[in-house]
């Protein structure tokens, strides 16, 4: 039986065995999927037992993982200007790839949101990386990069503007002039205080935060009417192309979000 696993610290929380599993199941694979906790120190060891086991396939790559899995593969355009990735697939010549760009890209398109051409980053980790370089690929114009720290998003901001984005980066309490689209990737505590503001100024909002949901973004939102999105969107959207690396079959972005949905709500209820 070939086997997969979304590997991070921790990563038991993680709703991908659902996802990969049910996806198995609408494709006819008896493969294995699982949760796995990797510390940063076993993760060199970890890989090498996998990747001498015919019996692995790939791995998922979630926190803390996703710059250091680099290393373990070839990447390619997107993953190396990125820096960082999200799957491994095992083989001769293993490979990493980033399927969160094109998952932030389907996950907007399944939704029925137009290509946004302003666009407002809340964060600059590695999840806003990926976003803005989906947003850039999806035609955006102009990006604002709203951070704690004016320093911190200097890099991002560099970034941006190298993908040929107009950028610009300022504080969470700055005022924030109309989006297309808000994409916030910090935790819910971090946007509390200014949701009903950001959503005022945003045609969409998209909350990579999941559980619990509706976040402060996503009650703002449906109190403005607005297009709300969340990180379940997001968590399907990145898991299409991932299933195609790890399996060369294809699934569904409906498949996976309704996976996704359904074990969360398992989990409500436990």
């Amino acid at each position: 039986m070939m086997r997969c696993a979304v590997i991070g610290d921790p990563a038991s929380h993680s709703l991908s065995p659902a996802i990969h599993t049910s996806g198995y199941a609408a494709v006819g694979l008896d493969w294995h999927y699982e949760a796995i906790d990797v510390t940063s120190r076993e993760l060199s060891a970890f890989i090498a037992r996998c990747q001498a086991d015919p019996h692995w396939a790939g791995l998922s790559v979630t926190a803390p993982h996703k710059d250091a899995i680099v290393e373990f593969g070839e990447s390619d355009e997107s993953t190396s200007l990125l820096g960082c990735g999200n799957t491994l697939v095992f083989g001769e010549q293993p490979l990493v790839r980033n399927t969160d760009v094109p998952g932030f890209a389907l996950a907007l398109e399944r939704s029925g949101v137009p290509k946004p051409r302003r666009v407002a980053i809340v964060g600059n980790g590695a999840t806003a990386r990926s976003i803005t370089l989906a947003v850039a690929q999806l035609g955006a114009e102009s990006v604002v990069i709203v951070a704690r720290s004016l320093e911190r998003a200097e890099g991002l901001r560099t970034f941006a503007t190298g993908l040929g984005l107009s950028a610009e980066v300022q504080l969470l309490s700055d005022a924030l002039e109309p989006v297309d689209l808000l994409a916030s990737t910090v935790p819910t505590l971090a946007t509390e205080p200014h949701a009903r503001r950001w959503a005022e100024c945003a045609t969409t909002i998209f909350d990579v935060v999941y559980d619990p949901w509706p976040t402060p973004l996503g009650v703002a939102a449906s109190a403005l009417h607005r297009r709300a999105l969340s990180g379940l969107d997001l968590l399907a959207g990145q898991a299409v192309d991932q299933f195609f690396w790890l399996t060369g079959q294809r699934v569904t972005f409906e498949l996976c979000l309704s996976a996704a949905e359904q074990e969360l709500r398992r989990r409500q209820t436990l």
